[in-house]
């Protein structure tokens, strides 16, 4: 409002500058026309007059300001006196002398006209009154910008989360913010494109290297890297500025593969925990705004709120409290204010880019050689977003999770709800599992009422160490979250997507194993029988390594086009296979961790290895050598070239859920391994394919493989 009523006074002023002391007596009113024609005949020349006796025309502004000051005071306060208005009015006629510099050498003040003629008699022509006006208000709204740039930037230095409301209300404000965001940005990404182009930026691997990924040594590649990285922060920090929507759609986004520079997905995965909280009065006012019933319905259910929050994340905040009249601990999550209406307004706009997008942007909808909708991606992310800041529906979430594990309140053994792919009903979880306890009937749209349960974060290795956590822990810790997402995504068909750090954590129990604990349901999502099924199915491909029940698997989760070539996907799996791309430890695939740490088992394990290293010596080197060398030969003949690899992509398509499920994974594969590093999900989880398939249907279905590969063998 401020800007605004400065920039109304320096227009005014700019058409009094330009048009003269006749053109200020068109909207004068009568009561002060008399001041300005006895200033504007002291200082405006008369067609009478010689050059030499005519006045200065740069006095003429600041006259005519002098004489007509109750003109600009009226246009601006009105007759109420002196108030917020008259101040911006007071502040932006310190700015004239500046403007009179700037307009006294126009051509349009040269020449000045006589105050009886009429309103462009002062002006040789019209349009020469025009330019100026322009150059005054592009000035004016320029000034006015970079103005409200240097005071948002502050706010935001003091709290990043400052003009959420106001971009919400002014989409002009965020769209200039968003623009210079993309600016800050380009020069980055286009100086590390240009310099990841140059021979050697993307460094070799080295000798019996199967990874992927490839870190240079080249002094361009890691400046590349770096400026890649420096821009992926730059992005996340203004999206954080930007507002919750945006935040959500960058975790979101990062989960999809190629679609972010490799450097950016960290920053956008670890938003949520550079997120502001409110403490003090500004917490209590957002819990009694949440609220159904205000403060009166709050102070009537809890006592002893602690007005410091115990986290903060992008859509609320968590504090703890006692229900009134119990001896029981709650932690409270508050939404923040006015989310509904920023996503209204975000998702609208965010919907016709993505539009335009899929209309014009030809290739930018390929992901990965996997082909996308942008508006596909939207609108599934839209029912996520929508769903994550109604707590009634995590309510829902975290209860179904409790019930799907079997946990109750305090940690305790319930029955599970879940079976079995036998019908089994499988084991409650509370040994090595936990989840607050959701009090359904307390919770609202923008209040969620849970189980105070404390915990260590689960990065937190100094504290897990102090906590008497020890490594053997960690390697059961781990386990335990694969063994979690076996059963969520094979059994339950219900999964947890976000499970970063910020919302795991590690119970330590008084001379019992620690469990793993879980928070934050908000982002769940929902799988298909056929989808469970099949992940199931290439989760027991992979294990095993056959790569046509991989396929089959593909098919069975729908992610295969019609008219996939079959053929040159199992050939691409099996060279995946082959080169070790795709591989299991069979050391941990075979036994779970307690099991792997008895001494009998350790015997056992040492025992199989030994016979299998002599069973390889007796065979001859010669024989064996001929063999490998062969082997060799034929996996690199056949080995699919880059054109390829594209292609086979070509043959899948990505719904939303496995978008999230493969989000899920790569998480959860980055907190396994911070506890043990030869995690990986597949390993990890396969000792308990017997315990999600069934005892019945996991020794048949083993008969069947060791049948048929016998038969195999025969040919």
């Amino acid at each position: 409002m401020r800007t605004f009523d400065s920039m109304r006074v320096l227009l005014l002023a700019a058409i009094v500058l330009i048009l003269g002391g006749t053109a200020s007596t068109a909207f004068v009113p009568a009561r002060h026309s008399q001041r300005i024609s006895l200033a504007a005949s002291a200082s405006i020349p008369h067609s009478g007059m010689k050059d030499s006796n005519r006045p200065n025309p740069a006095l003429l502004p600041a006259t005519l300001i002098a004489s007509t000051s109750p003109l600009f005071h009226r246009a601006v306060v009105g007759r109420r006196g002196p108030s917020q208005k008259s101040r911006a009015a007071r502040r932006a006629l310190l700015l004239l002398p500046a403007l009179r510099c700037l307009l006294a050498p126009l051509p349009a003040l040269a020449t000045a006209a006589n105050p009886a003629t009429t309103l462009f008699s002062g002006i040789r022509r019209p349009k020469d009154a025009v330019r100026p006006l322009v150059i005054v208000a592009a000035t004016i709204i320029a000034v006015a910008s970079v103005r409200d740039a240097i005071l948002t930037r502050r706010r935001q230095a003091a709290d990043a989360t400052s003009e959420w409301g106001r971009y919400a209300d002014k989409p002009a404000a965020r769209g200039r913010a968003l623009m210079a965001l993309c600016m800050r940005i380009t020069p980055y990404l286009v100086a590390a494109r240009l310099l990841k182009m140059l021979p050697g930026s993307k460094g070799k691997k080295a000798a019996g290297d199967k990874s992927d990924s490839v870190e240079s040594t080249n002094w361009f590649g890691r400046k590349a890297s770096a400026l890649s990285s420096e821009s992926g922060n730059m992005f996340a920090d203004g999206l954080l500025r930007l507002g919750p929507l945006y935040i959500k759609m960058g975790q979101i986004l990062s989960c999809r593969e190629n679609l972010l520079p490799e450097e950016w997905i960290r920053p956008m995965e670890i938003l949520q925990d550079r997120v502001p909280a409110k403490s003090g009065a500004e917490a209590l006012a957002l819990v009694h705004e949440a609220m159904p019933g205000g403060k009166e319905a709050f102070e009537a259910t809890f006592e002893a709120f602690d007005d410091i929050p115990l986290a903060a994340a992008s859509l609320g905040q968590v504090h703890r409290a006692k229900i009134r009249g119990k001896d029981e601990m709650v932690a409270i999550k508050i939404q923040r204010s006015r989310l509904r209406d920023i996503y209204d307004r975000d998702l609208a706009l965010m919907h016709k880019i993505a539009s335009g997008v899929d209309k014009f942007g030809g290739m930018i909808g390929n992901v990965g050689g996997v082909g996308q909708s942008w508006n596909e991606i939207f609108s599934d992310a839209e029912v996520i977003l929508y769903r994550e800041i109604d707590y009634r529906d995590e309510a829902d979430n975290a209860a179904g999770f409790a019930a799907d594990f079997g946990i109750g309140l305090g940690g305790t053994k319930i029955e599970s709800n879940s079976t079995s792919t036998d019908g089994e009903p499988l084991p409650s979880a509370a040994d090595w599992l936990r989840t607050p306890y959701t009090y359904q009937d307390l919770s609202s749209e923008k209040i969620l009422v849970m189980e105070y349960v404390p915990s260590i974060k689960i990065t937190d290795t100094k504290a897990l160490s102090e906590a008497g956590v020890t490594e053997d822990d960690k390697e059961d810790l781990a386990e335990s979250l694969a063994r979690s997402y076996l059963r969520q995504l094979c059994a339950n068909r219900f999964f947890s997507t976000d499970p970063h750090p910020g919302n795991l954590g590690v119970e330590a129990r008084e001379g019992l194993p620690p469990r793993l604990v879980f928070y934050d349901f908000g982002q769940a999502c929902s799988l298909s029988e056929e989808q469970a099924g099949g992940i199931l199915d290439v989760i027991e491909g992979i294990v095993d390594m056959d790569a046509k029940n991989c396929v089959n698997a593909f098919s069975r989760m729908g992610v295969l086009k019609e008219g996939a070539d079959l053929e040159k996907v199992e050939r691409k799996v099996r060279n995946n296979f082959e080169t070790g791309k795709v591989k299991v430890n069979q050391r941990k695939a075979g036994l779970n961790a307690k099991v792997r740490r008895n001494p009998r088992a350790k015997l056992v394990l040492e025992n199989k290895e030994k016979v299998e290293a002599e069973s390889i010596a007796t065979n001859g080197a010669e024989s064996n050598n001929t063999t490998y060398a062969d082997t060799a030969s034929e996996a690199t003949t056949k080995s699919p070239t880059k054109s390829e690899d594209l292609e086979v992509m070509s043959f899948f398509t990505l719904p939303a859920e496995y978008a999230f499920v493969a989000r899920a994974i790569s998480q959860m594969d980055g907190v396994g391994k911070g506890l043990d590093g030869e995690f990986d999900f597949i390993s990890a989880s396969a000792p308990y394919l017997v315990e999600v398939k069934g005892a019945t249907n996991y020794m048949m279905d083993e008969a069947k493989k060791k049948i048929s590969n016998l038969f195999q063998l025969k040919k």
